[in-house]
């Protein structure tokens, strides 16, 4: 690491609401307006302030083009800037959705991540010299800045590789040390962020209660742990050749070891400080539903928090901007066939479109999470039934459609893949009122991951008996049948149970990637279901058609280009390999 590398910034001092989803929150600030820096650093109640901001610039997945869209989860109705990534093109003067301002939200852009750092590293140069009458506030408000901070360069790295390791914060003067800064490695980008969790692990209680729910917690921090050294133990960091920048120079079966012990700490931390699977009701579609929900519930690691429209805290209008279009909503991200097909039977064998069972009704007797996080043709949605259905005359001439088709309402918004989403959606919305009722919060770590994060690390240590038991607690859950396979089986079951159970959950996106298998299911073609209403009532159901060709180009697009903008500023900050 470079002790002494400044950056560059200029303090913009804006404390925004930090969103919550109760009433009363010691976290719902009132922007700080015509506070000097001088009068900041010298009160302990503005410091903490300064620190509920910064929970305020953490980003979310909710913007109008979902990262699902860029992977083979989803496809965006009307285009948001996924296409340089699904048709192959990204580069670094284009990169699309994935780094900034595409419609509601910037997707957590890299001036955005990094002005966050520009401020966690301003707190920790300046709190020391505070005087604060109750330490373990100090202590914890040290801890959430360390837990904030270490998530924001986890931000980075995980789209980008190893980032330039900046913990100082510097003025104008320092501009020429500024434009000579050099990338860390992947190693040192990876021991830091894992340091920081140690660190904030240690000075952070387990769990709040009350107003303080939605700050960093240790478990929070053992979770952001976990996550990077399952990254860091796959194949696309962890093998021979690997550029620097973008993994290690080579490879360590040992650590999957130290990702299988982070998740079991995470796992054990969270039961100890009475988190647990959200588990509230019998009905699986509904307790898969409302964990989504249900703000600050059990299963919740870490979330950002956001309110409902009317104090301007909501953090998505995703419910009008994905609905079906035959409601007066705009059928954004709708999923493809490839995910919907992915889910199982509830016997737990595969759906097939070739068993004639499954393609005369293929949503009868699935996974029922399926129910939850998608809508098919048939499902009771806002008080009634979808309906993606076209409808044909005696000849077979298709005649006219459904609600939710190009002949409903908007056709400009009909999905194209025959379903919509459902997971997020909250049912209770009147559509065109922008009134949203019910906060929604975007879930950055739950619990179940963790069990998933468990499972894939003791698979890869050929621990495949504890393996089963780890994939098999969200199996349970989702009351789905034990999966009992072994060797490359038990393998395809881990992969295929992350895909159902965290989708849409910005998960896809680094797991094709990092088990390199990006060229294989990114290449595929975005497909969905063409269903025909007959004359005698009976539906004909036809897989596979097209949505969007699709194509990844590889090598170089398992990692994103820097920004053009920031290579010709520095020349000393390497581009990542391939472009």
């Amino acid at each position: 690491m470079k002790n002494n590398i400044k950056i560059l910034y200029l303090l913009v001092m804006t404390i925004s609401l930090l969103a919550s989803c109760r009433e009363e929150d010691i976290l719902d600030k009132s922007p700080l307006t015509e506070i000097s820096e001088a009068d900041v650093w010298t009160d302990p109640a503005l410091v903490e302030s300064f620190v509920n901001a910064r929970y305020n610039k953490i980003g979310h997945g909710w913007a109008e083009s979902w990262q699902s869209s860029v992977v083979d989860e989803s496809y965006l109705t009307w285009s948001r800037g996924c296409e340089p990534y699904t048709q192959g093109y990204v580069s670094a003067t284009d990169l699309g959705r994935m780094n900034g301002a595409w419609w509601g939200w910037d997707n957590r852009a890299w001036s955005t991540v990094w002005g966050n750092i520009s401020n966690c590293n301003m707190f920790f140069e300046r709190v020391e010299g505070v005087e604060f009458a109750d330490e373990a506030l100090k202590n914890r408000l040290v801890g959430e800045m360390t837990f904030i901070r270490a998530l924001m360069y986890f931000d980075l790295v995980s789209r980008w590789g190893a980032m330039p390791i900046i913990t100082d914060a510097y003025t104008l003067a320092d501009r020429e040390e500024f434009l000579n800064v050099e990338r860390d490695t992947y190693k040192e980008n990876v021991d830091f962020i894992v340091s920081e969790c140690d660190k904030a692990a240690e000075l952070l209680p387990g769990s709040y209660s009350g107003s303080n729910i939605g700050r960093a917690t240790k478990v929070a921090a053992l979770a952001l742990k976990s996550r990077m050294l399952l990254y860091a133990a796959s194949p696309l960091m962890n093998q021979s050749g690997v550029n620097e920048l973008v993994g290690y120079p080579s490879p360590d079966a040992d650590r999957w070891q130290k990702a299988s012990d982070a998740a079991k700490a995470c796992i054990d931390a969270a039961l100890e400080n009475g988190y647990a699977l959200y588990d509230n009701y019998d009905d699986v579609k509904t307790n898969y539903t409302q964990l989504f929900l249900d703000c600050g519930n059990s299963e919740v690691l870490f979330d950002r928090q956001g309110g409902s429209s009317s104090d301007g805290l909501n953090l998505s209008y995703l419910d009008q901007s994905n609905g079906p279009n035959g409601y007066g909503q705009w059928g954004g991200n709708t999923p493809v066939a490839e995910l919907v097909d992915d889910f199982e039977m509830a016997d737990g064998t595969k759906f097939n479109w070739s068993n004639p069972d499954h393609s005369a009704n293929p949503y009868a007797n699935r996974d029922a999470r399926l129910y939850a996080a998608i809508l098919s043709d048939g499902d009771e949605w806002m008080g009634r039934e979808v309906e993606t259905y076209l409808i044909a005359d005696e000849s077979g001439t298709i005649v006219s459609g459904g609600k939710d088709t190009r002949y409903g309402q908007d056709n400009w918004n009909a999905s194209i893949t025959g379903y919509n989403i459902r997971k997020f959606m909250d049912e209770t919305y009147q559509t065109n009122s922008w009134n949203f009722p019910n906060p929604k919060n975007w879930i950055w770590f739950r619990l179940g991951e963790q069990y998933l994060n468990y499972a894939e690390a003791l698979y890869q240590q050929g621990l495949e008996s504890e393996a089963r038991e780890a994939l098999n607690v969200i199996r349970n859950r989702a009351k789905m049948p034990d999966v009992k396979d072994s060797g490359d089986e038990l393998w395809q079951r881990i992969v295929n149970e992350r895909r159902v159970e965290l989708c849409f959950e910005e998960h896809r996106y680094f797991d094709v990637r990092r088990w390199m298998i990006a060229e294989d299911v990114l290449n595929r073609n975005a497909t969905g279901v063409e269903i025909v209403l007959n004359p005698d009532g009976t539906k004909k159901y036809t897989p596979g058609i097209l949505v969007e060709q699709r194509q990844f180009n590889a090598p170089a697009m398992y990692w994103m280009p820097i920004p053009k903008s920031e290579t010709d500023k520095n020349p000393n900050f390497q581009q990542n390999p391939n472009y």
